[in-house]
C-alpha cells in the first residue's frame, strides 16, 4: 500500500508540473502588456510562438520518456535489485556503482533529446552555435561531474547520519552552507571546465565597470570575457566573489553586440546584488530550507518501511534520497514560492540601483534585446511566475524601473 501511495504521489507531482506548463502555454495567446509590445515585431512574434510550440511539444515528449523511465525503476523495485547484484561491497561502493549505472542509462535516454534540441530546434531558430565536437565534450564533462556530485552528496549524507544519527540534520545543513560558500569563491575556475575566459581589453567599457565598483568601495579582482558564442547567441553577465574583491564576467556575445552603456546597465544590476549583499540576506531562508530538507530526510531514514516497500531489506541512503524529492514535493513547492518571492524582490532592488545610477533607459533597452535574442516568454501566466520565476516578468521590471 505504501508503495502505491508513493507512486501515486510521483504521478501527481508530474501531473501538476504538466498542468502548470499547459496553463502557461494557453496564456501565450493573450495580448501582450503595452510596455513590451515592441520587443517582437509581427514576424518575430510569430517566430517566438513557433519556437514555443516546437519547444513545448519536444519538452512533453522528452519529459514523458524521462518520467516513464523513473516510474519503471520505482514500480519494478529496480533500485533494490541493483544493490542486491553487488554483494560483498560496502554501501559506499554499491552507491557509486549504482550511480554510475543510472547515469549511463539516463545519459543514453537524454542525449538524443538534447542533441535534437540543440541541432534541430535551436538551430532552426538561429540560437545554436555549438559544434558537434563541443556538444559531445560537454556531454562527457557533464556525465563525469554529475557522478562526482551525486556520489559525494550521497557519501556525505551516509557518513553524517551513520556517525551522528539525527544530529546529522544540523551538521549536514552546516556542511551544505560551507560547500555553497566555497563554490561562490571558485565558480570561475569551475566554469573553466566548459568555457574559456580572457581578460577584458582596456578601454572605456572597462573603465566604467571599474569606476562603478570603486565608487562603492568594492575592489575588482579581474574582469573576464566568457566565450559563450561557442554555444549560443544568448548573452549574460555576472559578478562573483565574497567580501570586497569581485570578479566580473561578461559573455563575448554581450561585449561584441551591445552598446557600452547597455553592458554597464546590466552589470550595474548584477553589481547591486553584491552591493546589497543579497546572497547574505537570502542565507537565513536558504539555511531554513536546507534544515527542513534534511529533517524530512531524517524522518525517511528513521522509517525503514519506505525502503522495504520497494524491495530493500532495510534503510538505503541512496534510495531514500531518491524518495525525498517525491515525498517532499508539496513542501518543496511551498518553499519555492517563498524563495522566488524573495529573489524577485532582490531583482527589483537591483534594477532600481541601475536606474539610480542613471542607466534606467539603457537597462530597459538591454533587457528587451536580451529577451528578444533568447526568444523569451515575455507574457507568462501569473501562476507560472509565482511557482517558478526567480525574476519578475519583463513587463513588471520595466514598470518598476520607470516608476509607474
Amino acid at each position: 500500500m505504501l508503495k502505491i501511495i508513493i507512486i501515486l504521489m510521483f504521478i501527481l507531482m508530474k501531473g501538476f508540473e504538466f498542468t502548470v506548463e499547459r496553463v502557461n502555454h494557453i496564456c501565450q495567446g493573450k495580448e501582450l502588456p503595452e510596455n513590451v509590445k515592441d520587443v517582437y515585431d509581427a514576424d518575430e512574434y510569430d517566430k517566438w510562438r513557433n519556437y514555443e510550440n516546437d519547444s513545448e511539444k519536444f519538452s512533453i515528449i522528452s519529459e514523458l520518456v524521462s518520467k516513464a523511465f523513473s516510474l519503471i525503476l520505482l514500480v519494478t523495485n529496480a533500485y533494490a535489485w541493483m544493490f542486491r547484484m553487488l554483494p560483498g561491497f560496502n554501501e559506499y561502493i554499491q552507491s557509486l556503482i549504482v550511480i554510475l549505472a543510472l547515469s549511463v542509462m539516463t545519459t543514453i535516454i537524454s542525449v538524443p533529446f538534447k542533441y535534437y534540441d540543440t541541432f534541430v530546434i535551436e538551430e532552426k531558430y538561429g540560437m545554436n552555435k555549438t559544434t558537434r565536437t563541443t556538444f559531445w565534450l560537454d556531454v562527457l564533462k557533464e556525465f563525469i561531474i554529475s557522478i562526482i556530485i551525486v556520489f559525494l552528496f550521497t557519501a556525505i549524507v551516509m557518513f553524517l547520519f551513520d556517525t551522528f544519527g539525527n544530529t546529522a540534520i544540523i551538521l549536514a545543513t552546516v556542511v551544505m552552507l560551507v560547500i555553497s560558500l566555497v563554490l561562490a569563491l571558485i565558480i570561475i575556475p569551475l566554469m573553466w571546465i566548459f568555457n574559456k575566459f580572457t581578460p577584458l581589453e582596456d578601454g572605456e567599457l572597462k573603465d566604467k565597470l571599474i569606476g562603478l565598483c570603486e565608487k562603492y568601495g568594492l575592489k575588482v579582482k579581474k574582469i573576464v570575457v566568457k566565450d559563450a558564442s561557442r554555444r549560443t547567441t544568448k548573452s549574460n553577465a555576472f559578478c562573483t566573489g565574497l567580501g570586497k574583491f569581485k570578479t566580473i564576467s561578461l559573455d563575448d556575445n554581450f561585449v561584441n553586440n551591445f552598446e557600452d552603456d547597455e553592458i554597464v546597465a546590466v552589470f550595474a544590476h548584477e553589481f547591486a546584488h553584491a552591493r546589497y549583499k543579497h546572497i547574505i540576506k537570502s542565507l537565513p531562508f536558504s539555511l531554513f530550507r536546507t534544515l527542513i530538507t534534511f529533517a524530512v530526510l531524517g524522518l525517511l531514514l528513521n522509517y525503514s518501511g519506505l525502503c522495504t516497500a520497494f524491495g530493500f531489506d532495510g534503510v538505503n541512503y541512496f534510495f531514500a534520497l531518491q524518495l525525498l524529492s517525491i515525498i517532499s514535493w508539496t513542501l518543496t513547492k511551498l518553499l519555492d514560492i517563498v524563495s522566488n518571492y524573495i529573489s524577485r524582490k532582490h531583482e527589483y532592488q537591483a534594477d532600481a540601483f541601475a536606474a539610480k545610477e542613471g542607466y534606467g533607459d539603457k537597462l530597459i533597452a538591454a533587457l528587451k534585446r536580451l529577451s528578444k535574442e533568447a526568444l523569451s516568454d515575455i507574457n507568462p501566466h501569473p501562476v507560472k511566475v509565482v511557482l517558478d520565476y526567480s525574476h519578475p516578468t519583463l513587463s513588471q521590471r520595466i514598470t518598476a524601473i520607470e516608476g509607474k
